[in-house]
């Protein structure tokens, strides 16, 4: 495998700034309007715990298979390239249950936190990158599945959901 020190820093800062700085814009959202959308109980805060708990290890989960496996990093964004690009389309493990689990992971993280706070503002940041996950994976990524990997490809988005895992997806 071919992970460039490059490459190491920039997953670093990304899980930085997943981890950090996505709650604090959260909780700046939440100071600029109190309305709230859940009951305040202590199971909302245990279950949105566990929701962000969820979202953080699938999320980490998901980075490290891709790195593992697919032999890249998931900074690349279309034609702008900020690590080295996968080199094998990744199939197991949670690429498994749906083709974009590190997307699902943040977001699980994030509206948890939404949760936590209990902000319908803090809302806005879990929804806004779910909105640019569902853009980034039609317009970049699977473009450049399909070229890369044309016959994997075929056979895995029919096999695999997009978002939705396969446990939550209606059987045709």
């Amino acid at each position: 495998m071919h992970f460039t020190l490059k490459d190491k820093l920039l997953t670093v800062l990304g899980f930085i700034i997943f981890l950090v700085v996505g709650p604090l814009v959260m909780v700046y959202l939440s100071t600029l309007d109190p309305t709230t959308f859940l009951d305040n109980k202590d199971t909302t805060l245990y279950l949105a715990g566990l929701m962000s708990a969820v979202g953080l290890a699938l999320a980490v989960w998901a980075n490290y298979t891709l790195i593992v496996k697919g032999e890249g990093g998931a900074g690349n964004f279309g034609p702008v390239k900020l690590m080295t690009e996968t080199r094998h389309l990744v199939r197991t493990g949670p690429y498994s249950i749906c083709r974009n689990p590190m997307h699902l992971g943040v977001f699980f993280y994030y509206a948890g936190f939404a949760c936590a706070l209990n902000s319908l503002f803090a809302l806005i940041v879990p929804l806004a990158f779910i909105a640019f996950a569902y853009f980034n994976a039609i317009v970049l990524d699977e473009p450049r599945l399909k070229r890369d990997f044309p016959e994997e490809w075929s056979v895995y988005k029919e096999e695999v959901p997009r978002f939705l895992p396969r446990a939550l997806k209606r059987r045709k």
